[in-house]
């Protein structure tokens, strides 16, 4: 039997072995321990030791290497491919390139305060929605601002026939798409909503991909959807609080890969 395996075997009888110093220490239940499986812990004693070693350094390597919540009151850098759209913005080569729209067809009864207090709390919920950008002795970073009520105005289109609108509708959804974000200024996302009728609605959130991606994209929709609902019945957002945030990762990559790590990732 591989040392490894007899000690899988002792951890499945219910025995516990750490290390003291140079010492190698256990417990275990009642009547576990035989005469024999003693003499075996003593025989295979270096072996043992020299294998929880092993697992105690590969356990401190991982938590090395894991994503930690850092301090806000620290300067927070930006992550690699932040840092590449901070740059195109500021040689402005990116016009509205980097503009990513999200349209939502709302269909039924709207609750117009529900909404905007639901979007409100998903602000709130992701800090990368009320991040800007700044540079300090030429390096740029990220300011976490507290949050805030997003403008959310509405374009009441019900008015017009429905070829109207939908020729009024196309008209402003692409003139929003084509306003650029001041990234030192503006938080990365707004919103506008359009009545088409009274039960049926256009919401659309323009988001700047310094701030989202395609996953993201996936997810507002399903967490404003999730909090609407708890809003309505007067609840509190089912979704479970974020333990990591985005600057979070962004630091922890800027430490991590860096030296070797980042050759070998690169």
């Amino acid at each position: 039997m591989k040392t490894i395996e007899f000690v899988s075997y002792l951890q499945n009888m219910g025995v516990k072995l750490w290390i003291d110093g140079e010492q190698l220490r256990y417990r275990s239940p009642k009547e576990v321990i035989t005469p024999e499986l003693k003499q075996s812990i003593v025989e295979r004693k270096a072996d043992i030791l020299k294998l929880l070693r092993k697992a105690q350094k590969n356990r401190q390597s991982d938590e090395a290497n894991s994503i930690q919540p850092i301090s806000r009151e620290q300067v927070i850098s930006l992550s690699f491919a932040q840092q590449r759209l901070w740059f195109i913005e500021k040689m402005g080569l990116s016009s509205n390139a980097y503009n990513v729209p999200l349209t939502l067809n709302l269909v039924g009864q709207l609750d117009y305060v529900a909404l905007q207090k639901s979007l409100n709390q998903i602000i709130a919920r992701h800090e990368t929605l009320r991040t800007t950008f700044s540079e300090i002795n030429g390096t740029p970073v990220q300011i976490i601002q507290p949050p805030f009520e997003l403008e959310l105005p509405i374009i009441d289109l019900s008015g017009l026939t429905p070829s109207e609108a939908t020729a009024k509708l196309q008209q402003l959804l692409q003139q929003e798409n084509q306003q650029r974000f001041n990234l030192e200024v503006d938080p990365p996302i707004r919103g506008q909503l359009f009545q088409l009728g009274t039960t049926e609605h256009i919401l659309q959130i323009t988001l700047h991909h310094i701030a989202s991606d395609g996953w993201s994209v996936t997810v507002l929709p399903k967490e404003l959807s999730a909090i609407y609902t708890a809003t309505l019945l007067e609840k509190p957002s089912p979704l479970p609080s974020l333990p990591i945030q985005y600057a979070d990762f962004a630091v922890w990559q800027r430490n991590y890969l860096q030296g070797e790590t980042l050759s070998t990732q690169l």
